[in-house]
């Protein structure tokens, strides 16, 4: 059930609390991005671990172009199984 106070993460469409919830600048900020989306901070740190922000200003830089990639179904398919938003995620090479 939806709080008021909750988002739904553009990425996984979870509904997710305020408080686990962040801006993902489609392109990064330091690539001179303005727009965002809010997505949940599991989906937001499993974005910057799979692409460099070059990847990500330059390939993938719309919400439908991540959910298009192979990885990112992956991962949607595993966070979606998932209630908490505590998730622990290894350090992987991007590339």
């Amino acid at each position: 059930m939806k709080n008021e106070s909750d988002i739904i993460c553009a990425l996984c469409n979870r509904n997710t609390p305020k408080k686990y919830a962040e801006k993902h600048h489609v392109v990064p900020k330091c690539k001179g991005g303005k727009d965002f989306e809010m997505v949940c901070a599991p989906c937001g740190d499993q974005v910057h671990l799979l692409f460099t922000n070059k990847e990500l200003r330059d390939q993938f830089n719309t919400i439908e172009k991540l959910k298009a990639n192979e990885r990112v179904q992956k991962w949607i398919k595993f966070i979606q199984k998932r209630n908490d938003f505590h998730v622990c995620m290894k350090e992987k090479k991007r590339g």
